[in-house]
């Protein structure tokens, strides 16, 4: 996987001062912060539109970015994944994003999602009038940068009612070492009115609750 390169500059102290944030979004930057591998925290910003024109249509988690700080006299590189980010609940703009340096030799743990392929062509919807339950859409890995993947692809074409499947039946490479529970279900096929029941027990519990919160906040 290409690493995504982007140009950040350092905040100065006066965008750092309370309230700064704000302005400096409005002005068409993304606060940040890259810390790790015992390196005194940088605070940066980026430019916004660079920013989500380099991320868009890509699955942002797993990418590794060559961050060059610009403002620093000789542009320095920083390979960094991005461990966490904000958006504005609303309009879905970026408001903050946090880096994680990194090194190319040495293994990091990150959360990489599960997609689900041939859906729609799965036995067990075509032929049995089976829903699928995709309960469980990411894993933790390990492995070297190089090797993380933008995502683990299953194939749900051959799933059938009463089918299950498991982190422990995930294929994925030998350089990565799969962190998560290998117990938990990935995906389930059942039949239409199984889920209805479920869902309507859930919905009854929550009724049955309720009255008790309420209650208590009084």
């Amino acid at each position: 996987m290409e690493n995504l390169v982007i140009d950040v500059f350092k905040r100065s102290p006066e965008e750092l001062k309370k309230n700064s944030s704000g302005r400096l979004r409005k002005s068409g930057y993304i606060p940040g912060v890259v810390y790790g591998l015992k390196s005194e925290p940088l605070n940066i910003k980026v430019e916004s539109k660079t920013f989500k024109d380099l991320v868009k249509g890509k699955g942002i988690s797993g990418h590794i970015f060559d961050l060059h700080l610009k403002d620093t006299g000789k542009a320095k590189k920083i390979s960094v994944l991005l461990k966490d980010f904000q958006k504005e609940p609303i309009s879905r703009e970026f408001t903050h994003l946090d880096f994680i340096r990194i090194k190319m030799e040495q293994e990091v743990t990150i959360t990489v999602p599960i997609l689900l392929e041939n859906e729609d062509k799965s036995i067990g919807i075509k032929e049995e009038g089976g829903v699928i339950q995709h309960s469980l859409r990411e894993i933790e890995i390990s492995c070297l940068p190089k090797d993380i993947p933008e995502n683990i692809i299953v194939d749900v074409i051959d799933l059938k009612i009463g089918d299950v499947v498991r982190v422990s039946d995930l294929i994925v490479g030998e350089s990565i070492k799969v962190l998560s529970n290998l117990e938990e279900v990935i995906v389930s096929m059942s039949y239409a009115t199984e889920l209805k029941e479920e869902e309507e027990v859930v919905t009854e519990e929550i009724t049955e609750e309720e009255p008790e919160l309420i209650k208590k906040e009084k």
